[in-house]
C-alpha cells in the first residue's frame, strides 16, 4: 500500500499501518502453485505468515497459514484447506481494537476490509505488538499521573519565569478583587454583625471548612482527569455528591454540639450548623465544577481554578452564613 493512500485514513486506525504487500492467493489455485508464488515472491512480501484468499473481484473469502500450506498435497486447491471463518477490521478500526482483536483470537495478523469486504490489506504482527506496547506505555503514564493528551497542563520544570507569570498572575488578581468584593459582602450585613458580634468570630471557620472540602475534591478531580483519558462526569458528580453530604452533616453536627455547649449560644449554634451544611455542599460547585470546565476549556486546571475556586468559594460561604443569620436571628 503506498504511502499517499494510508495518509487518507486518520492516525490511530488499522488504515493507517495496514500494508498490502501480503500474499494472496485465489480459491481455484494449488497448493503447489502457491508454493511456487511464495517462493518467488518472498523477498517483495512484507509477511508471509498467511495467504489471503480472494475472489476475482477482491473479496475476502478465507485465509491459510504459510505453516498448512506446506503441510497439505500439492494437488489440493486452497478452497479445500483454506479457513472461511474469519476476523477482520476495517481501515477506520482503532489500532488498539486491532491488537485486541489479534491477541484474543491469537493470531500474527488481521485481514482488513471495506464495508463490501474487499480486501485492503493486513496489520502485520510487528505493527499489531508496537501498537500493544505504544498503549500500555499511555496506560502506564496516566496511571503515574504524568500524562495526560487532553489537558493542558503546564511544566513547571522547563517553563519560563515570564511564562508562568503571564499563567498564574491574572488568575490571582481576579482572586485579589473577589477578596474586595467579598469584604463589600460583609460590610452589607452591617446591622446582623453589630447586633449578633459573636458571628464575626465564625466566618473563619465556615470560610475555611468549606474552602477546604472544595480543595479536596479540586485535587481529586484534577488528579482523576489526569490519569483517565475519559470520565463519565455525571457518575462522577453524584459520588462527590454523596461524599460531600455525609461531611457536611458531620461537621455541622459537631459545629453545632460544640457552639451550644461552649458558647451557650442556641440560636448561634443553629446558624452555624445550617450554614456549615449548605456551604459545605456548596463546595461541589467550585471543587468540582470550576476544575471541570477549566480543563474543558483546555486551560491549566491547577493555574486557573485554584484561585477563582478559592475566591467563588469564600464568596458563596460569606453570603450563606450571613443570610441564615440574617434569617434566623
Amino acid at each position: 500500500m503506498s504511502k499517499e493512500t494510508k495518509n487518507i485514513f486518520p492516525a490511530d486506525t488499522a488504515g493507517k499501518i495496514m500494508t498490502a504487500s501480503v500474499p494472496i492467493v485465489a480459491p481455484g489455485d494449488t497448493i503447489a502453485s502457491v508454493e511456487t508464488y511464495l517462493l518467488k515472491n518472498v523477498k517483495k512480501l512484507e509477511s508471509i505468515n498467511y495467504a489471503y484468499v480472494l475472489s476475482k473481484i477482491g473479496i475476502l473469502k478465507g485465509v491459510i497459514s504459510v505453516k498448512e500450506i506446506f503441510r497439505q498435497p500439492k494437488s489440493k486447491k486452497v478452497s479445500e484447506v483454506m479457513v472461511k471463518t474469519l476476523v477482520v477490521a476495517h481501515p477506520y478500526t482503532d489500532q488498539e481494537r486491532v491488537a485486541y482483536l489479534a491477541l484474543k483470537n491469537n493470531i500474527k495478523s488481521i485481514p482488513i476490509v471495506d464495508k463490501d469486504d474487499k480486501f485492503l490489506g493486513a496489520v502485520l504482527s510487528d505493527d499489531i505488538l508496537n501498537v500493544v506496547y505504544k498503549e500500555s506505555q499511555e496506560d502506564i503514564s496516566r496511571l503515574a499521573g504524568v500524562d495526560h493528551p487532553n489537558l493542558n497542563i503546564d511544566d513547571i520544570s522547563s517553563l519560563s519565569l515570564l511564562s508562568s507569570l503571564k499563567h498564574r498572575l491574572p488568575w490571582l488578581i481576579i482572586g485579589l478583587l473577589g477578596g474586595i468584593l467579598a469584604a463589600q459582602v460583609i460590610g452589607m450585613f452591617e446591622n446582623t454583625l453589630s447586633e449578633n458580634i459573636i458571628l464575626a468570630t465564625f466566618i473563619p471557620l465556615v470560610v475555611y471548612m468549606a474552602s477546604a472540602v472544595a480543595t479536596q475534591i479540586g485535587f481529586f478531580i484534577v488528579r482523576d482527569l489526569a490519569i483517565h483519558s475519559k470520565i463519565n462526569f455525571l457518575v462522577y458528580t453524584l459520588r462527590q455528591l454523596g461524599v460531600v453530604v455525609f461531611i457536611g452533616v458531620i461537621i455541622s453536627a459537631l459545629v453545632f454540639l460544640t457552639t451550644a455547649v461552649f458558647y451557650g449560644q442556641f440560636m448561634v449554634a443553629v446558624v452555624l450548623g445550617i450554614a456549615m451544611f449548605i456551604a459545605i455542599l456548596s463546595s461541589i460547585i467550585t471543587g468540582l465544577f470550576i476544575p471541570y470546565v477549566f480543563s474543558r476549556l483546555r486551560f491549566d486546571p491547577a493555574n486557573a481554578s485554584g484561585p477563582i475556586a478559592t475566591i467563588v468559594q469564600d464568596l458563596m460561604s460569606v453570603v450563606i452564613y450571613l443570610s441564615v443569620a440574617k434569617a434566623l436571628l
